[in-house]
C-alpha cells in the first residue's frame, strides 16, 4: 500500500499554528499525530484525560507542568505523560517559538479531557533528550521500559546522503505500521516498488504489512523520529 504523507504547511491553521498530520480519518491502527507551536510566554491547553501523551520538542524550550511539579524541556526532548496527569507547557525559555510533535492513542479522538484542573495521579513524566541515547537504549527514545502502555517512539539519528535502510535486503515488511515525523532533510521512501519523496514537516504513515525502505537521495543527512505499537519492541526498523 502507498504511505499517507503530508506536511504542516499544507494543514496548518492559520491562527493557531497547529496542523494534524495523521488523522482518525487516515486509518492509522495505533495513534494520531498533531503539530502544535506555542508561542514566547504562553501555555499549551491545560488538562487532564485518561490517556497518555508522548511529545518530541522540535524547537524551543520551556516547563512542563505535571500535577503542579515544573520540568524543564528543550529541543531534543522526547516527553512521556501518564495518563490522568494534569498538565500543561509553558514556553518560557527565551528561545523563540515552541514547536513539538504530540502523539496520542486512538481513544484521545473520542474527546473526554478535562480542564477544570485537579489533583491527578501524581505520576511524573518521563523526559529523555535523543543525546542521552546510548548503546543501552539504542534508538528507542521512549518503550515500555518507560510505562508507555500503547506505542514507542524512536529517534532514527541522521541518514547520511547517499545511504539506505536495510541495504541486504533492499527493504523489510512487517505487522505492525510506521508513524513518522521528517525532523529535517528529505529523502525517499519505496513502498512496494513506488517511490515517495519526503522532507521536513511532513507526517508520514506506512501501513503494516508494506515492504519499504528509506533511500537518502538528496545532499543532506535526513533525520526522523518514529511511532511504532508497544508489539514491534523485539523486532524495531
Amino acid at each position: 500500500m502507498d504511505p499517507m504523507i503530508r506536511n504542516i504547511k499544507s494543514v496548518q491553521n492559520a491562527e493557531t499554528g497547529a496542523a494534524r498530520l495523521v488523522g482518525i480519518d487516515d486509518n492509522p491502527p495505533t495513534c494520531t499525530m498533531t503539530y502544535s507551536e506555542i508561542q514566547d510566554g504562553k501555555t499549551s491547553a491545560h488538562h487532564i484525560h485518561p490517556w497518555e501523551h508522548e511529545i518530541y520538542i522540535i524547537a524551543g524550550a520551556g516547563t512542563l507542568v505535571c500535577d503542579g511539579k515544573e520540568y524543564s524541556v528543550k529541543e531534543g526532548d522526547a516527553l512521556f505523560i501518564p495518563g490522568e496527569v494534569d498538565h500543561y507547557t509553558l514556553n518560557n525559555g527565551g528561545q523563540g517559538l515552541l514547536r513539538r510533535i504530540e502523539i496520542n492513542p486512538l481513544i484521545a479522538s473520542q474527546g473526554g479531557a478535562r480542564t477544570n484542573g485537579g489533583a491527578g495521579s501524581g505520576k511524573p513524566p518521563m523526559i529523555r533528550n535523543f543525546r542521552d541515547l546510548n548503546s543501552a537504549t539504542g534508538s528507542r527514545i521512549i518503550g515500555s521500559a518507560d510505562g508507555a502502555p500503547n506505542y514507542l517512539m524512536l529517534y532514527n539519528g541522521a541518514m547520511a546522503p547517499g545511504s539506505v535502510s536495510h541495504a541486504e535486503s533492499g527493504g523489510h515488511t512487517h505487522a505492525w505500521e510506521h508513524v513518522v515525523f521528517i525532523l529535517e532533510g528529505q529523502a525517499t521512501i519505496v513502498c512496494e516498488g513506488n517511490e515517495f519523496t519526503v522532507s521536513g514537516g511532513d507526517g508520514v504513515l506506512v501501513p503494516p504489512n508494506t515492504f519499504h525502505q528509506w533511500r537518502n537521495t538528496s545532499q543532506q543527512p535526513m533525520t526522523r523520529v518514529t511511532f511504532n505499537p508497544l508489539a514491534s519492541e523485539a523486532g524495531e526498523g
